[in-house]
């Protein structure tokens, strides 16, 4: 059902959150547009997220992103944890407003199809059991104006997507390590502006 290229390959129109059963082997695996990192393309998403609950205990997402993750090398390292904490989350729940004001879609294809089979497994009642995905190690490099790379290995451990009641629609194998990396652009807060798996 997958061409299986990596970590964030393609779905199609699966709601499989990573690669079916197997992932194969072969080059780097480039996703669509160069990294996106010069300041000359740093516009503004104009991503607003509306907040629920007092403000105190509930901040606005995009509003704290800033202040959580500062333009730093350690704001960054920190941000692409949280950026994929959200979206196991989002996987978890089938709730892609967890990954949207952290990624640009115009530019990072993976960071779509996060939001696309989110979204198709919110429709299908379905949500993935397991854990999404393990970081084994992360290292950022140095913050050059307002843009980073981030290089990561990840694991992606066995799991499954369900349906609502429980039955699995999509196993999922492990597999890994793979070498990740996130290009992240400085706009109001971090941005994750594409994703390249590396093997």
């Amino acid at each position: 059902m997958f061409a299986a290229a990596g970590l964030f390959s393609a779905c199609s129109a699966s709601t499989a959150p990573l690669p079916g059963p197997s992932v194969a082997s072969g080059a780097s695996k480039r996703t669509g547009a160069s990294p996106a990192i010069s300041p000359s393309s740093a516009a503004s998403t104009g991503t607003t997220t509306p907040s629920s609950g007092p403000p105190a205990s509930t901040p606005t997402l995009v509003s704290d992103l800033a202040v959580r993750f500062p333009k730093t090398q350690q704001g960054a390292e920190d941000f692409v944890r949280f950026v994929m904490a959200q979206v196991s989350k989002a996987y978890a729940t089938g709730d892609p407003s967890l990954i949207r004001p952290l990624v640009d879609v115009t530019t990072c294809p993976d960071c779509s199809r996060w939001i696309t089979a989110t979204a198709e497994m919110k429709q299908k009642s379905q949500h993935y059991e397991g854990e999404f995905v393990d970081i084994q190690s992360l290292r950022s490099l140095t913050v050059k104006d307002d843009a980073v790379g981030v290089i990561t290995q990840l694991l992606a451990p066995a799991g499954r997507t369900v349906d609502s009641r429980g039955r699995v629609v999509d196993p999922r194998s492990a597999s890994g390590p793979l070498r990740t990396d996130f290009f992240l652009q400085f706009r109001d807060h971090w941005l994750v502006v594409n994703v390249e798996v590396v093997r």
